[in-house]
């Protein structure tokens, strides 16, 4: 027992860490894995006691799942879209791990076709024109003029997490959401520069994280992305695109 005790205060897993201007007690990170605690796309009690509670069992840094950068983002009723509004509500939240000695960030995102016009409150859309039938739904084809104004949603949804008190930013560029639509070759058909190549269809991705990187760098908040790296089917996103 004393053996496996010296390894353990011994391991660089219990060693802090820089993460912006953030310095995290350990490396034990909480992941956004989707709490589904939300209501009318606002934080409440129990999403706040979630992470308390985390935060107090001794991470470096719990974060909060899922918040869509704007309204037609949101998957869920139970998803947070991040907004002034409830700013207040989020403050409440990221003061409240603060004082249990552990860093807070928070999961910048938009489903692309991962919805429907009642949650989304509009015409869900995606890379291309399609129907998605995980959702179901028919989803149409952003424009180019949607394409930069989401690019730059990115960027003010990390001004509103900085004002709600959170330390880092997680995009979310996987898992069929809607960076991922433009990511990958079976959802992405556009013949524009969003499309085709890997350079283009990177290009989404990219302005989305040049507005959250300009962000995060005049706020001192750190940045990390979600990318699941394979889409596990034919015609999907392989290992060696993602790398």
């Amino acid at each position: 027992y004393m053996d496996n005790q010296k390894k353990l205060e011994e391991s660089k897993l219990f060693t802090p860490y820089k993460l912006g201007n953030t310095t995290l007690r350990n490396r034990v990170i909480r992941s956004a894995a989707f709490e589904s605690m939300g209501k009318d796309f606002a934080p409440t009690e129990a999403l706040k006691n979630y992470h308390v509670s985390v935060a107090r069992g001794g991470v470096g840094m719990t974060t909060v799942a899922y918040a869509s950068i704007n309204r037609s983002g949101i998957s869920f009723n139970k998803q947070l879209w991040l907004r002034d509004e409830i700013v207040p509500a989020l403050r409440d939240l990221t003061d409240a791990v603060h004082n249990e000695g552990a860093a807070v960030g928070i999961q910048l995102g938009h489903c692309g076709n991962m919805t429907h016009w009642s949650t989304a409150g509009s015409f869900p859309v995606s890379a291309s024109n399609g129907f998605n039938l995980y959702s179901p739904t028919f989803h149409r084809r952003m424009r180019k003029s949607e394409i930069v104004e989401f690019a730059k949603d990115f960027g003010k949804a990390v001004e509103t997490a900085y004002n709600a008190g959170f330390d880092s930013i997680e995009v979310h560029a996987g898992h069929g959401y809607l960076i991922s639509q433009f990511l990958s070759p079976y959802t992405n058909h556009r013949h524009d520069e969003y499309g085709g190549k890997l350079e283009n269809r990177m290009r989404f991705m990219e302005m989305c994280l040049s507005e959250v990187m300009e962000a995060a760098r005049k706020r001192g908040m750190g940045v990390l992305v979600k990318h699941n790296m394979e889409d596990g089917f034919k015609r999907g996103i392989q290992i060696p695109e993602s790398i």
